[in-house]
């Protein structure tokens, strides 16, 4: 019996342990891909709209610099998707200067990507956490070029991940279920064939052992036409 017991833990590390841990690799590849698909969507579709306002507001970039702060607030109030993304416009200090949020409202992100696109003076984009808050978000930040070639600010827009993480969450989840009903398979089409093997060798050892105790008389009989049906003959 111990042989058995052994046979049937060999069978499911050798079968079930390998499914178990392809399939796991397979669940991560599938997450990382989607992951992968919905962040880079995200921030393709913020650099489009950043790029889009900021040539908007270059028609802007001869006025003063209140009348251009003042339209600034003026658009901010108008935006359309103030419920899904913050727009921001930003001074060359940091200071939030208008908000979709509200005038002047929230602290000023302390996130590269504002400093970096004065730097580099182009679009650079932001994937982490916001230090005031704590919470994953995907920013965009765009320089606003004055008549003068200044950088006068910077137009960010600025998300949360929240959705996009459970969206994400979702799809790992549908796809471990779906590791766990296939493991489930095999776990008990291997139990029937183990089954199958097991009990007529398990029948033959136990003759076996009468035999060599001396009954010769016994005969070991068997239905199955393959090995275990050989060993049985040959016995």
């Amino acid at each position: 019996m111990l042989r058995i017991k052994g046979l049937r833990r060999r069978w499911i590390i050798n079968t079930v342990g390998v499914v178990s841990v392809l399939g796991l690799v397979c669940v991560l590849a599938v997450t990382a891909v989607f992951a992968a698909y919905y962040y880079s969507s995200i921030q393709a579709d913020m650099r489009y709209q950043a790029r889009a306002t900021t040539e908007f507001f270059a028609e802007y970039s001869n006025q003063s610099y209140n009348r251009y702060y003042q339209s600034c607030i003026t658009y901010t109030q108008t935006f359309d998707y103030k419920n899904k993304i913050e727009l921001q416009f930003i001074n060359t200090q940091g200071d939030i200067v208008a908000t979709s949020y509200g005038k002047w409202t929230g602290q000023s992100p302390d996130t590269p990507d504002v400093q970096d696109a004065i730097a580099q003076r182009d679009i650079v984009p932001y994937v982490g956490r916001n230090p005031h808050t704590g919470e994953r978000i995907i920013a965009v930040s765009s320089p606003i070029i004055f008549s003068n070639g200044e950088v006068i600010g910077v137009l960010r827009y600025v998300t949360s991940t929240r959705v996009v993480d459970m969206q994400i969450w979702k799809i790992a989840g549908i796809s471990t279920a779906a590791l766990i009903v296939i493991l489930l398979i095999i776990l008990a089409s291997s139990n029937y064939y183990i089954r199958s093997i097991l009990i007529p060798l398990s029948e033959i050892i136990e003759k076996a052992k009468r035999i060599t105790n001396g009954s010769y008389g016994i005969q070991i009989q068997t239905k199955y036409d393959d090995e275990v049906g050989e060993l049985a003959e040959t016995i």
